[in-house]
């Protein structure tokens, strides 16, 4: 922009002095005041758009603030339900608790139900034996005796007086506990039967039958072993059979070929 005087000399060629003098400072200070003033329009335009970008920020920074809000709230609710879970599974372990306890408690009643019902079965079946037992020493002879002749049960005492003297005291009362002794003549040779009863025949029944049986041939006498029962089941007849302990079973000796 131009200096006053430039001005000034200029308007010389038109004006007097005075009136130059004058419109060349009139000029200059109009010029200052309408630069100020588009300087104020600029900055005023600025100063618009930072209030602009201002109240964009505080809405922003108030959606922020609402979402945080929500934030929490959504945190406090899981939180409440994550207390209302554990609560849950409080209760449920509890439950489970009372339900072991009661499961045992029932395993244990089961149990015991079972181990007297072993027991009933145990002594029913001795029971069993023991009127088997009875019923056989009435009815030995009758069974077999189109196997074996002049069959007849004997007394303990009848057994003493046979083999004391010819065995150790141990086998003696060994032989003494046999449920059933007896005589006959088997394929004309006076044989001693000893024989174990028994509703099923078991392994032990076959082993003790064995063993008697073994007393007698070391006193000196003819023996065979024999189990009466019931019912046995195959295996154990098979076991009897290699053991050469006879099988009466029902009231029929199996033949020495089903030993």
């Amino acid at each position: 922009m131009a200096t006053i005087p430039q001005i000034r000399n200029r308007l010389l060629e038109g004006f007097p002095e005075p009136q130059a003098d004058l419109l060349a400072h009139v000029f200059v200070e109009s010029h200052d005041e309408l630069v100020t003033k588009a300087e104020l329009n600029e900055l005023t335009g600025v100063v618009k758009e930072l209030a602009a970008a201002q109240n964009r920020t505080e809405q922003r920074v108030e959606e922020l603030v609402t979402a945080q809000g929500r934030t929490e709230q959504r945190m406090e609710e899981l939180a409440t339900a994550q207390g209302r879970t554990e609560q849950r599974m409080g209760e449920l372990a509890t439950a489970q608790s009372h339900t072991e306890v009661q499961l045992s408690e029932l395993t244990k009643t089961v149990d015991r139900f079972a181990t007297i019902q072993e027991k009933m079965l145990i002594r029913l079946d001795k029971t069993d034996g023991r009127s088997f037992e009875i019923f056989l020493r009435t009815h030995l002879p009758a069974y077999l005796g189109r196997h074996m002749r002049k069959c007849r049960v004997i007394s303990a005492d009848d057994l003493l007086d046979t083999v004391e003297g010819r065995l150790s005291d141990v086998e003696i009362d060994d032989l003494l506990r046999a449920d059933l002794v007896a005589t006959a003549v088997v394929d004309g040779t006076p044989t001693h039967l000893v024989g174990e009863v028994s509703c099923t025949a078991d392994n032990d029944d076959i082993v003790r039958a064995a063993r008697r049986a073994e007393h007698l041939r070391k006193a000196g006498l003819a023996a065979m072993a024999f189990v009466a029962c019931e019912a046995i089941a195959p295996k154990m007849a098979e076991f009897a059979s290699r053991e050469k302990v006879r099988v009466l079973i029902e009231g029929r000796l199996l033949p020495d070929n089903a030993m």
